[in-house]
C-alpha cells in the first residue's frame, strides 16, 4: 500500500469519526467522499509489513565496541585537526586582507600624487 492510499484511508476514517461524533451524516463533503475509497470506521485497514527487516550496513559485522579512552583520543584528534584548519583559514584571510589593503593604499597614494602635481599646460 502506498503512502497516498494510507493517507486517503486515514482521512476517510477521520471523516467517518467526525461524522459519528457530530451526528451529521447528511452534511458530508461530496467531493471528498467521491475521491476517497470506502472504509469502515470500525475496522481499520490492515497494512502488510515485512517481517524482521534490519538495516544493512557494510560495517555491521566489523564493528567493535569503542572504549572511552579511544573515543576521547579520537575526539581530541578531530578537534586538533579542526583548530589547525581554522588557523590556516585565518592566516589566509589575513594575508588576502593585507594584500588588498596594500593595493588600495598604493592606488590612493598614486591618486593623491596625481592631484598634487597637475600636468603642465603647453
Amino acid at each position: 500500500m502506498t503512502w497516498t492510499k494510507e493517507r486517503d484511508l486515514l482521512i476517510a476514517q477521520t471523516m467517518a469519526f467526525v461524522q459519528s461524533v457530530a451526528g451529521r451524516t447528511a452534511d458530508v463533503d461530496r467531493r471528498l467522499v467521491t475521491r476517497l475509497p470506502s472504509v469502515s470506521p470500525v475496522q481499520p485497514p490492515t497494512v502488510e509489513r515485512p517481517a524482521d527487516i534490519r538495516p544493512v550496513t557494510r560495517l555491521s559485522s566489523h564493528v567493535s565496541p569503542i572504549s572511552h579512552g579511544d573515543l576521547r583520543d579520537e575526539i581530541g584528534r578531530r578537534v586538533a585537526a579542526f583548530r589547525a584548519r581554522q588557523q590556516i583559514f585565518h592566516r589566509d584571510r589575513n594575508e588576502y586582507c593585507n594584500a588588498m589593503m596594500a593595493k588600495v593604499r598604493a592606488a590612493t597614494e598614486q591618486a593623491a600624487k596625481g592631484r598634487d602635481n597637475p600636468p603642465l599646460k603647453r
